[in-house]
């Protein structure tokens, strides 16, 4: 009797226990994984979050800038226009 209940530990329990313990560990890694995936996609979306900010201060110096421009090609055409005047009437 007790070598037949040996022999069914053996053929059954035992590989029964490996399995799980393989298959634990194998979550296990795989929660790590996650953990670690979950820290990367958060650091992420705080650098993206940067950019975006720093995109639209980026966006409104440019628009600053264009309009200080528009401004000095205005100028540059009156004082072109003036040039013109001062020319023609010296002649």
């Amino acid at each position: 009797m007790w070598d037949r209940a040996r022999d069914l530990v053996q053929i059954l329990i035992i590989p029964t226990i490996m399995w799980s313990l393989w298959v634990s560990r194998g979550v296990e890694i795989q929660r790590l994984q996650l953990e670690q995936s979950a820290a990367e996609v958060a650091e992420l979306k705080a650098k993206v979050a940067s950019l975006e900010e720093r995109a639209g201060t980026t966006k409104e110096r440019l628009a600053k800038i264009e309009t200080r421009l528009e401004g000095m090609h205005a100028q540059l055409e009156r004082i072109e226009r003036m040039l013109e005047r001062i020319t023609q009437e010296a002649r």
